[in-house]
């Protein structure tokens, strides 16, 4: 069954491929890289990469992907498995650093078992203009980190046209930010239709959405997600979901959460506004900023959508066929195995 499906999905991933990069980028000129296992750097060149159906397992030092550059570049990455990679630094997966002039979009990728100090799996970090794009796209993000007093920041997302959509966060666990991290800087930006479950940390801030250096003028809108289960400590200045610039959050869930406040608007001259959605409980709030709830609903069912199945992920290759190249499996598997978030 699962090889039929295999079969029946390799040509049309092959065609579709062929119009993602000119669908993000349009003419840019690329480097492509395919195919491959070991970990790759570029701290010089002017190259753009487009990084396709790649299997990244124990890649160690600086994780399995290290761009740094100053450069105006684009990057694609897509259909990929990052496992048990490391970082003694940032990035433990994934470190994209191109503040100057880079642009980066992520799509259908798993990763999992991922250690760094910094950005545990993965690191975004994109020129600070609403014509950067910074995207996140059916992506899952699994059991990494060492312990939940160690590193912060699952992954991040840190300037540039923001959108983060059918992220799958769970059984993560740092200091701070198990979740996802946030920065706007250069557009307002956008989290939806994700779910955020059971990451554990003993440090504050599980969920954090930020500014950078006063820009005061960008909105983040968060809206069908749902958080379950997460932990923070539950000392004085504990809080699950912080924002310090005016954030809207609807049509999520949030359940079976511990920390000693559910909200925060940091600052205090922004607004933190929960609206049509199911909140567990009447929430403690700290910091000075105004946290509105507006229409707030009296029972829940689970927002209810596709992404990525964790479990599937990280088959053994093997076990699917030996007739197929494993990448080529990993293409067509992630796009029909979905987990769906029920009550």
């Amino acid at each position: 069954m699962l090889y039929q499906i295999l079969l029946n999905r390799l040509s049309e991933l092959e065609n579709a491929r062929k119009f993602d990069w000119t669908e993000f980028y349009n003419s840019t000129v690329k480097v492509e890289k395919t195919q491959i296992r070991s970990a790759f750097s570029d701290t010089t060149s002017s190259n753009s990469y487009y990084i396709f159906i790649c299997f990244f397992k124990g890649c160690k030092d600086n994780g399995a992907i290290y761009i740094k550059r100053s450069h105006n570049i684009c990057t694609l990455l897509e259909d990929s498995i990052f496992n048990n990679c490391s970082s003694t630094s940032n990035g433990g997966s994934v470190f994209y650093d191109c503040r100057e002039g880079g642009q980066f979009v992520q799509q259908r990728t798993c990763c999992c078992k991922s250690i760094a100090l910094d950005s545990i799996a993965f690191m975004q970090w994109i020129k600070p203009s609403f014509s950067s794009k910074n995207y996140a796209f059916d992506i899952s993000v699994s059991n990494c980190g060492v312990n939940e007093t160690f590193g912060k920041k699952t992954f991040g997302f840190t300037w540039g046209e923001l959108l983060v959509s059918r992220i799958n966060s769970t059984f993560n666990k740092c200091n701070q930010m198990s979740s996802i991290k946030n920065t706007l800087s250069g557009s307002s930006g956008t989290c939806n239709f994700s779910t955020f479950r059971e990451n554990n940390q003993t440090g504050t801030i599980s969920l954090g959405f930020n500014w950078y250096r006063g820009l005061t003028q960008y909105i983040e809108t968060i809206s069908y997600c749902n958080v379950i289960g997460n932990k923070c400590g539950t000392g004085s200045y504990q809080v699950l979901f912080l924002s310090d610039y005016t954030t809207n959050v609807d049509n999520c869930i949030f359940v079976n959460n511990t920390a000693k406040y559910m909200f925060s608007e940091y600052y205090g001259f922004h607004n933190l506004t929960i609206s049509d959605s199911y909140v567990e409980s009447t929430p403690e709030l700290n910091g000075c900023g105004t946290v509105t709830f507006t229409n707030l609903k009296q029972n829940y069912n689970f927002n209810e959508f596709s992404q990525l199945f964790t479990d599937k992920c990280f088959i053994d290759p093997k076990e699917i066929s030996n007739n197929l190249s494993y990448l080529s499996k990993y293409a067509k598997t992630y796009l029909q195995e979905y987990i769906f978030i029920k009550k």
